[in-house]
């Protein structure tokens, strides 16, 4: 069990280490492809090419990190966690979804998707870091989490409510704030 508990560990930090990589891809992208929107322009040539490489490997890191996270979690958690944590996710996409449509009149896009499935990995992981006897790591990932979830939705909901260049800032806050707290996740595992 001690084995299978390192090498669990090992895929949960090297899928928050990824994480990272993935959200400063999207960073990256996010910078090239809309701050000249504020400027009614858009992304030509070799900023453009970087652009689309960089989207590429957001993706790819991303799907490396929720597959590294969520198989190192799964080793630590019964299978009744598992579903019970998508269970819950489907269940939180769909409140979410239903009230910042209804009551902020937001048009849902992708980012609602992905930050609902980062915060249930998180705290997937945080469960099994529980049952691994990681309690300190464990609590530490639940307050970061949700600090990023937080910061994720308010500025999911006031993006199309705001300016071209604070919505430029407000598209970048999620991707740094969720970035850094996989870089600290990563780094205290």
């Amino acid at each position: 069990m001690i084995g299978m508990n390192a090498q669990a560990l090992a895929q949960i930090k090297a899928g928050h280490l990824e994480m990272a990589v993935c959200c400063a891809f999207y960073l990256i992208w996010w910078i090239i492809f809309f701050w000249p929107k504020i400027y009614n322009r858009v992304a030509t040539g070799a900023p453009r090419v970087f652009g689309i490489i960089s989207i590429i490997g957001a993706v790819v890191f991303g799907l490396l990190s929720a597959v590294g996270i969520a198989s190192g979690a799964g080793k630590l958690n019964t299978p009744v966690a598992g579903v019970a944590t998508l269970v819950s996710g489907i269940a939180l996409y769909i409140l979410l979804l239903f009230i910042t449509h209804r009551l902020f009149q937001r048009n849902p896009t992708t980012e609602l998707v992905l930050f609902v499935a980062w915060i249930v990995l998180e705290l997937f992981c945080a469960y099994g870091l529980q049952a691994a006897g990681l309690a300190g790591q464990a609590v530490l990932l639940i307050i970061l989490a949700l600090a990023g979830f937080v910061i994720s939705l308010m500025c999911y909901v006031l993006y199309y409510h705001l300016d071209p260049k604070p919505s430029f800032i407000d598209g970048c806050l999620p991707l740094a704030a969720i970035g850094v707290i996989s870089l600290v996740m990563g780094l205290v595992l």
